[in-house]
């Protein structure tokens, strides 16, 4: 832990991810025995958000951020977080460094938390763990029954590559269909999980827009979405549930 003189009261139960690597500034993150004996409403969202290093997670992270979540985030190493100066030194913000294949540090990050938005998805097609998604959210499910924590978004891209070849289309459809097992894995526990699955057609880099359509089915032609979009979907269902267990359709506004 930190040397740093914080006041007593913010780090005297400061256990629950206590063994990962923080940073000294967000020890302030931790909860005091008095903030658990309070219902999580009163006392705040506590998330979790997997994939928080890439494009569409780290929208995830500064939107929760700005509305005063508490968020913890999973990488594999602190270094060239895509966030600012200001969003690292948030004492909201609890960066834990660890892998999502191991039963251990999940359980470290589950713990505790009011929902868990699982943003990963292979960062290439040439990646070597085309089954990235449904190895990983298999110890997730065990986690988050072990802890019975419920809530679970996760988002999935109908997009198709960018790059038109054989071996690229082999690729995509493998990880497509890694999606499809990862999915099967979060309904087969829905005696458990309270989950959302979010279908995009396609992301953009766009700006936030805040306007954008929902629908509970494939009758459409997909239109891409901005990340910045989807993240604020993301963090309006967790406070509203409108959509658990179900999937809808995002599309971008015309």
């Amino acid at each position: 832990m930190s040397s740093n003189n914080f006041g007593q009261s913010n780090v005297i139960n400061a256990v629950k991810h206590s063994s990962l690597p923080i940073s000294s500034y967000n020890i302030l993150a931790f909860l005091t025995q008095e903030e658990e004996d309070m219902p999580s409403m009163r006392r705040g969202k506590h998330i979790l958000v997997l994939g928080a290093s890439g494009r569409l997670g780290s929208q995830v992270v500064q939107q929760a951020l700005d509305a005063s979540y508490h968020v913890t985030i999973l990488v594999r190493n602190d270094r060239s977080l895509p966030f600012s100066r200001r969003q690292l030194k948030d004492p909201n913000l609890v960066i834990c460094v660890g892998s999502i294949f191991s039963r251990i540090d999940l359980d470290r990050v589950i713990e505790g938390q009011d929902a868990v938005i699982n943003c990963l998805s292979p960062r290439t097609l040439w990646t070597s763990d085309i089954k990235l998604n449904s190895r990983a959210q298999r110890l997730i499910n065990e986690s988050m029954v072990k802890f019975d924590v419920k809530r679970l978004i996760i988002v999935r891209c109908h997009g198709t590559p960018t790059i038109d070849s054989f071996f690229t289309r082999l690729l995509s459809n493998k990880v497509y269909h890694d999606k499809k097992v990862q999915e099967k894995l979060i309904m087969e526990n829905s005696e458990f999980l309270d989950w959302t699955i979010i279908r995009v057609g396609g992301l953009s880099n766009g700006k936030l827009t805040k306007k954008y359509l929902l629908l509970d089915n494939d009758e459409i032609v997909f239109k891409k979405v901005s990340r910045a979009d989807v993240a604020h979907f993301i963090l309006k269902e967790i406070g509203t549930g409108m959509w658990v267990k179900q999937a809808p359709l995002i599309n971008g506004k015309v």
